[in-house]
């Protein structure tokens, strides 16, 4: 059971540093080594264990597969800038402008 734990909690690590927010992302990280302190006082050194090397790089991996990659998902597309947005075809353009006229 403990091996199934450990790989879990390292399986997970790496998204919950991930999905937390930008600036909340410090903390995740704080808490999830937490998480590793409390399973070595109460179970075994995770560090040495190839459960914990295992989910960690399987996280890892998941983490730049699923979330782009550092740009992986822009790779087809170009940056141009976009194309202007055409009104109604039957508006004459004038708008709701004052034209001086009475």
């Amino acid at each position: 059971m403990s091996t199934i734990l450990l790989l879990l909690i390292a399986l997970l690590a790496p998204w919950v540093v991930h999905l937390a927010a930008p600036r909340q992302r410090a903390l995740a990280l704080v808490g999830v080594i937490a998480v590793f302190l409390l399973y070595g006082i109460f179970a075994e050194n995770p560090l040495v264990r190839w459960e914990f090397w295992a989910g960690l790089a399987a996280g890892v991996v998941t983490v730049l597969v699923l979330a782009g990659g550092g740009g992986g998902a822009m790779r087809g597309r170009s940056r141009r800038p976009p194309r202007p947005r055409h009104g109604d075809p039957l508006d004459d353009g004038g708008g709701n402008e004052p034209t001086g006229e009475i």
